[in-house]
């Protein structure tokens, strides 16, 4: 094995830490975004379905009232 400088080698275990921090940060931020994505479709869905039940509520009232 070649002799390794230690400052050098200092900084290379400096760089991994960081590194492996900004590891840690990324994957809570693609957590929370995932979370957040996941929530916001059900509400889209929600609100697509209570869309449908309004237009189908008035489309009946509408029949209802013009025949």
């Amino acid at each position: 094995m070649s002799d390794i400088d230690p400052v050098e080698f200092g900084k290379l275990i400096n760089a991994v830490e960081t590194l492996a921090g900004e590891v840690v940060s990324l994957r809570a931020e693609v957590k929370t975004m995932k979370e957040q994505m996941t929530g916001a479709r059900g509400i889209a869905v929600g609100l697509m379905l209570a869309a449908g039940g309004v237009g189908a509520g008035a489309t009946h009232l509408a029949e209802r009232l013009f025949k």
